[in-house]
């Protein structure tokens, strides 16, 4: 009994992890149109560079071998909790663009810009920091970070600044700088949000476990 209890109250966090995330991405990141780091920037550019291979179709060719991985190097639940993320963030990500896009006037502003990556940082970090620290994901980097995680204990918020600020670049080179500077700032706190996030989640599990052990 206590274990299914522990597993709903994982699961509600993971989805409110992937809903807190994809505000960030619906009322933030898409409004200020900032280069986009992770597998979604990835897709962006293949998608520009390659017209007949569609944003959803990118994503998953660069999903899938990273997935495999994810499962072999970290194992089978992960597997399990990993697709299951790969298809209730898309399904946040519509519903909250359906339902919970804010009318933003000026979304082309420096002011927007900058409140852009305070408040991306934030809803964003705090989502892939409750979904990784509840035990799933929002796929890409995600997945390469978790992997150099358990192999090598690297933080996952480090390895994804490192990670998007590449593709952030890789992807400049080819759609223009304009606000690629935005974004590698964006990755950067994003990271430092999604460390801190997951710091707060472990302390609370470890402070849970010596009271009730």
């Amino acid at each position: 009994m206590h274990i299914q209890k522990n597993n709903i109250i994982k699961f509600l966090f993971v989805n409110l992890g992937f809903f807190i995330a994809s505000l960030g991405i619906t009322n933030f990141l898409g409004p200020a149109k900032f280069t986009a780091g992770g597998f979604t920037g990835l897709s962006i550019l293949t998608n520009s560079l390659f017209s007949n291979i569609s944003i959803g179709e990118a994503m998953l060719i660069f999903n899938i071998p990273v997935f495999i991985l994810g499962a072999i190097i970290i194992g089978k639940k992960y597997a399990y909790t990993t697709a299951s993320a790969l298809i209730l963030f898309p399904f946040y990500e519509r519903l909250t663009y359906n339902f919970f896009k804010f009318n933003i006037p000026g979304s082309d502003t420096f002011t927007f810009k900058i409140i852009a990556v305070v408040g991306g940082a934030i809803c964003i970090g705090v989502g892939i920091g409750l979904a990784v620290g509840f035990g799933s994901n929002t796929g890409g980097t995600v997945i390469v970070a978790q992997i150099f995680n358990k192999l090598f204990n690297f933080s996952v918020g480090n390895v994804m600044i490192i990670a998007d600020c590449i593709i952030i670049l890789i992807s400049a080179i080819f759609l223009g700088f304009n606000t690629a500077i935005y974004a590698i700032i964006l990755s950067f706190f994003i990271g430092k949000v999604v460390n801190y996030t997951m710091k707060i989640i472990i302390s609370k599990e470890h402070y849970i476990k010596s009271v009730c052990g």
